[in-house]
């Protein structure tokens, strides 16, 4: 079976792509929906960090995006991490679009 990601994690792990580009390829529209959900679009416009780290960690850390197959698709392992990761990068998409 081919991978459906443009990287994998021994790609990124190589510096091949970004730390930015290898999370936003696991992003979508059900993402996004649940990253508002939890943390509030409010609060995402309104951060004032590049990094969403004016949010609280709890909020971040409460969100498991449903992409463990994806991450193993891509070699990579799901972890707490990784979901705070993924969800971060969808914030950023979502603060950027202005939704």
């Amino acid at each position: 079976m081919k991978n459906k990601f443009r990287y994998n994690r021994k790609q990124y792990m190589a510096h091949k792509c970004t730390h930015q580009e290898y999370y936003a390829q696991f992003v979508n529209d059900d993402i996004k929906r649940h990253v508002i959900s939890v943390i509030g679009e409010k609060a995402i416009l309104e951060s004032q960090d590049p990094y969403f780290n004016d949010i609280s960690i709890k909020l971040w850390d409460s969100i498991m995006p449903y992409t463990q197959g994806w991450l193993r698709d891509a070699g990579d392992y799901p972890t707490l991490s990784s979901a705070v990761c993924i969800a971060k990068e969808a914030a950023r998409q979502i603060r950027e679009s202005g939704q």
